[in-house]
């Protein structure tokens, strides 16, 4: 098995969840360098991970070179620089979600990696630490019969810090992106119509929006989505309706309802382990690199991911709905 050499672009906050991954898999990847403004976090990858070659810049990493993947967890709004300069490297990158807000941007990172010569992959990882996987292995099973519709509540009290605060963009782009990319994945098609409404409640210190109504259709399936940052009644739940089944899907577990019984069946990825879900998804990068193929996680697979984002926020300030058609918004 090739050991991988690791960069990682900012170490924030999220880095600490992809280090403790990464950590479990000596065999597989190997952290050699990291980098980031603040001089404090440098010190902290070297003094808690063991980096000890940590850069100031992403043009610096690169000039130093010895690495062959990029693992990229920067804030959001800073991450499309950060990922076009090192698409022109041609080694591969696995970037934090949401690769953009916006999906003309998104569309250029795409491009610019494959001109470039590099395999991109998204860290959609609530395919695995949420039941979303499972859930589409149960579907394929035909354990619930047809799909008939899906009902998904996230409702929460979150206060974020730091740079999220001043975004334009909050609650959608924060949680709502991994929604958006679990429909997909549950149903193995994409949207043709969304409609969303959003607002900002003031409960919760942030510039973007705190709370989201969106409703879905893909095809003749109907996703009635609610997501709340000031919501005092907390519940993450997803239901699944199908015409001989009900699947009740959340982090640890999916509840299959069927002829007035419940089986559970857990999730493999639960509790502290839901950090595995970040050596997943690079892995499936990895892979892909290694066998020439296109990772399911890639940036290309994404785009349709970023569209339903890029689509609610459209639809949120203009108070229409948005059409699809191939999974890309036309209206």
């Amino acid at each position: 098995m090739t050991v991988h050499k690791i960069a990682l672009v900012g170490a924030g906050n999220i880095s600490r969840t992809h280090l403790t991954s990464y950590a479990r898999h000596p065999d597989r990847v190997q952290v050699v360098a990291a980098c980031d403004p603040l001089a404090e976090r440098r010190d902290w990858v070297r003094d808690t991970f063991g980096v000890e070659r940590t850069y100031e810049s992403v043009g610096q990493l690169i000039d130093a070179g010895g690495w062959d993947v990029a693992v990229v967890c920067t804030p959001s709004h800073v991450r499309t620089s950060a990922v076009l300069e090192l698409a022109a490297t041609g080694k591969p990158i696995f970037v934090e979600k949401p690769l953009s807000f916006d999906l003309a941007d998104a569309r250029t990172i795409v491009d610019a990696c494959a001109a470039g010569g590099s395999r991109i992959a998204v860290n959609q990882n609530f395919r695995d630490s949420y039941a979303f996987g499972l859930g589409r292995e149960l579907i394929e099973q035909g354990e619930i019969g047809d799909v008939l519709a899906i009902s998904q509540q996230e409702l929460t009290f979150r206060q974020d810090k730091g740079w999220r605060l001043d975004q334009q963009h909050h609650a959608l782009s924060v949680m709502g992106i991994h929604w958006f990319d679990g429909f997909r994945v549950l149903l193995g098609r994409e949207a043709t119509w969304l409609s969303a409404h959003t607002f900002s409640s003031p409960a919760v210190d942030a510039a973007g929006e705190t709370d989201a109504s969106v409703q879905i259709f893909f095809g003749d399936i109907p996703v009635t989505y609610v997501q709340s940052f000031s919501s005092r009644l907390e519940r993450t739940e997803t239901v699944v309706i199908g015409t001989t089944g009900t699947l009740q899907l959340g982090y640890a577990e999916a509840l299959l309802h069927r002829d007035g019984e419940t089986k559970t069946i857990p999730n493999p990825l639960v509790g502290s382990e839901r950090s595995e879900a970040m050596f997943l998804g690079l892995d499936r990068l990895l892979t892909a690199v290694e066998t020439g193929t296109e990772p399911a996680n890639s940036g290309r697979d994404n785009l349709h991911t970023v569209a339903l984002l890029d689509a609610a926020y459209r639809s949120a300030d203009s108070g229409a709905p948005i059409s699809f058609k191939d999974g890309f918004p036309w209206s």
